[in-house]
Parts: structure tokens; sequence; C-alpha cells
């Protein structure tokens, strides 16, 4: 697999500058930077609007290689970071991996098929016991709530999760879970329903998430700095922000680990976009199929959605966030091309989070050109 790495520059071009960039919202000196890199171009644009303390890390894959661009913000200047190895939490982007699980469990047979029913395979007890899939599970229509109820939560705004528990979450969806429709009639977003899903699997393999995710995934595809909880990689994680650019603390996602708990960097998701160049061609299959359609933009697969009308065709997409990252990434199967940006832009209430996918989707654009 060849890699070009590209921090700002081409590393052919300038691998040990540290030259700070003055960079007023709008005009940005651009001595020594490539000005025909228009993912460069774009990336400035997007930062540019941001607060400051603002990083952004990005892989752009093309023509079997792999760019990286990193790009800080700080006293109002941008410089270089070289970050395609540092740490951010990825949010959503989890429940990629996690629908990968569901897919090897299947292939191992330990879970019949997607459209088989959920209520063997796990120990939970659902309020009026709808008869949920996997498949309504991994495309977000099985009805399920997005979140827990407010009174579940923890007082700490900044962390609220943490004490969202194995037992909490039976409790809630024994006794408070409001099913919003029956299941496969609707598409409705749930981390809930994602949590279930992981948990469901961890059941069967009777391992833990974390092991799943490194014996499955991690180790074989060689994703060494990747995992969902922080032990060990304390000093590569880039410190997170919130709405109001100022430091914010990492979350917690306890029960719900499935739907959002994974840190990673852009050089370990790169690894693994490349890897399913083939694999969504093959074992992955179903994660590249549309399951229900939403509008004439959007539908929804397994895992990943589907996104029409950004590029020449369609592309897979997810983002994620959480209190102090933002993150969103792309993958188009017939050119073989694929962009992923991870950045500490807290998404909670946070309007500009949005800047993040529309870069992400102009450079998937470009790409397509």
């Amino acid at each position: 697999m060849k890699y070009l790495s590209v921090l700002l520059f081409s590393f052919l071009i300038s691998c040990s500058t540290n030259k700070k960039i003055v960079a007023p919202t709008i005009a940005i000196e651009k001595k020594q930077i490539e000005t025909n890199d228009q993912a460069f171009d774009e990336i400035i644009n997007t930062i540019s609007k941001l607060t400051n303390g603002s990083e952004i890390a990005v892989a752009v894959i093309k023509n079997n290689e792999t760019k990286y661009y990193g790009i800080q913000r700080q006293n109002n200047q941008l410089s270089n970071s070289k970050n395609m190895r540092s740490v951010f939490e990825i949010g959503s982007i989890t429940k990629i991996f996690t629908t990968n699980l569901l897919l090897n469990a299947i292939e191992d047979d330990l879970i019949p098929s997607i459209d088989h029913s959920i209520t063997k395979f796990n120990d939970y007890t659902i309020k009026g016991n709808p008869n949920i899939t996997f498949k309504q599970l991994a495309n977000h229509s099985s009805g399920l709530p997005n979140n827990l109820n407010a009174s579940i939560f923890t007082t700490k705004r900044s962390n609220p999760y943490q004490k969202w528990d194995e037992e909490k979450l039976k409790h809630f969806l024994k006794t408070e879970v409001k099913i919003n429709s029956l299941p496969g009639e609707k598409y409705n977003y749930s981390n809930i329903g994602m949590a279930v899903l992981a948990n469901s699997i961890c059941q069967q393999r009777k391992k833990s998430y974390e092991q799943l995710l490194q014996e499955e995934i991690f180790s074989p595809l060689g994703m060494t700095m990747s995992s969902s909880i922080r032990n060990g990689f304390e000093e590569q994680i880039v410190q997170a922000y919130n709405w109001k650019g100022k430091p914010t603390e990492n979350w917690d996602l306890g029960s719900i680990e499935g739907a959002g708990a994974i840190l990673s960097t852009v050089e370990d998701l790169a690894i693994y976009l490349q890897w399913n160049f083939t694999a969504l061609e093959k074992q992955l299959k179903p994660m590249r199929q549309s399951t229900k359609k939403i509008n004439d933009t959007f539908e929804v697969a397994l895992g990943w959605h589907i996104v029409n009308g950004k590029t020449n065709e369609p592309i897979l997409w997810h983002n994620g966030g959480t209190g102090g990252y933002k993150s969103s990434m792309s993958i188009n199967l017939n050119n073989k091309t694929a962009v992923v940006i991870l950045s500490n832009v807290g998404a909670t209430k946070n309007p500009k989070a949005r800047y993040i996918d529309d870069l992400c989707f102009a450079i998937m654009k470009q790409l397509d050109e």
C-alpha cells in the first residue's frame, strides 16, 4: 500500500518546515504551498471560519495513494500539524465498525441473518416486545429512539453519557423506552438501536466491544492507533473544544459504546477505507446496498448512508460528533476515492460543525471531476 504524506505541503517539497502562515479569516499567505491543490484550499477556507484552537486532520485517497493534510489554528494563525497519527474521537463513525462486527458474526453463523429477530440474541426486555431485526438496528428503522430519556443523563454536560452503564440501559429499555414507529416502518436515526446491536453481538461472542474491535478489525488491518478506550493514548489525543471554543472533556460512552466510542487517526481510518474498496465488494457487500430510500438525495444502507447529488455518482458517507470533536468520512467505490476528516470542533449545539461535512463533500466532488 503506497502512501504519499502531505502536511499542508507535500513532504517532497518541505518535510520539516514549521513556518507559521498568517491567517486572518480571508487573506492567507500561501508562499511555498501547492497552489494547485484544491483540497488544501478547501481545508484552509474551512478552518479559517472556525475558532482558535481548532485542528483538522484529513486523509484523501486517490489512485492508490493517500495524501495527508494537517492544519491547526492558534492565535488567528494557521500552521501545519503533523497530525496523521494524532487521536480524535470519531463519534458516530463508530457505527460503521459495529455493523462490520455484525456481518462478521453472521459469517461465523453466530447470527442466522440480518433479517432475524434479535429477541433470542440478548438478555434485553424491550417495553412492548417489538419484533426488531438486526437489519432494523443497523439501518435505523427499529423504531427505537435516538437517545435515552433526560432523566438518565448525568448532570455533567461535558461528559453526559458517563453513567450509562449496562443496568441503566436495561432498565430504560424495559420500563421507559417509547417506540417511535413500528419496526421497519420508518428511518429514525438511533444511538440506542446501535447500542443494542453492539451489545447483542458482544453477548454472542462473550467478549467486550473493545476485544472484538481489536481482534476482528483493528489488529488484522494494522490500525494500531484505534480503540474504544482512551487508556494508553492520552498523549496522542488532540485537545477537545466545545462549540464556544473552550477546552472540554472527552466522552465516556458506557453501555452505548457501539454507537460512538471509538477514537482513531486519519492514518488508521485511511487504512480501513483502502481495505473497504475490496471488502465492500465481498464480505461487507450488504453495507453498500440501499435498504431504505429517505428522499431523492439520501438513502440508508447498513452502517453507511448513501448520498446522491453531492458528486456525479452516489457515495457512501457517515459523520460523527461528540462534545469536543466532529468527523466526516466518505468513499466512492466506482472510482476508488475516499476522504476522512477528523477535527476537534465540538459538535454539540455548534452551528459551525456542519462545515466539516461540507468540507468532506467538497473534496469528494473534486475527486470525482
